[in-house]
C-alpha cells in the first residue's frame, strides 16, 4: 500500500491574519539580516569616513528618489519587525492570549504598523 503525495495549492489556502503576520515577521527578520544590516553597516562606514563623504551622501539622498525609497523601505522593515516582535513576546509571556483574540491583536499590530509608516512618511522623517 503506497501513500500518494498530496498536492496542496498554497494560493488557495486562506490563512488567518495571525498566521500571515507571523510569516511576514519571519520574512522581515530575514530581510533585516540579509539586507538592512549590511546596508546600514556600509552606510555607517560611508557617513563616518569624512565630512566630504557625509555631504556627498546627503546630496545624493536629497536628489535620488531611489535612495530615499530604499532607505525608507529599510526603516519600515525594521519598524514592522520590532512591532510584530513585541506582539510575539507578549504572547510568549501570556500577557496576550493565543485564542481568537490573537487575530484581533494581529490586526491591531498591522494597523499600528501601517499608521506609524503613514505618519513617518507624512512628516517626512524618512
Amino acid at each position: 500500500m503506497s501513500i500518494k503525495p498530496v498536492y496542496i495549492n498554497l494560493f488557495k489556502i486562506q490563512l488567518p491574519i495571525s498566521a500571515l503576520l507571523s510569516i511576514s515577521h519571519r520574512v522581515s527578520g530575514m530581510l533585516i539580516f540579509f539586507m538592512v544590516l549590511p546596508f546600514s553597516a556600509y552606510l555607517f562606514n560611508i557617513l563616518l569616513a569624512s565630512q566630504d563623504s557625509f555631504a556627498l551622501f546627503i546630496e545624493s539622498y536629497n536628489s535620488s528618489i531611489f535612495l530615499r525609497t530604499f532607505v525608507l523601505f529599510n526603516v519600515l522593515i525594521f519598524e514592522y519587525h520590532v512591532i510584530a516582535g513585541i506582539r510575539h513576546m507578549l504572547m510568549d509571556f501570556h500577557i496576550v492570549s493565543e485564542t481568537l483574540s490573537a487575530s484581533s491583536n494581529s490586526a491591531l499590530t498591522a494597523l499600528v504598523t501601517f499608521a506609524a509608516i503613514a505618519l513617518l512618511t507624512i512628516l517626512g522623517l524618512t
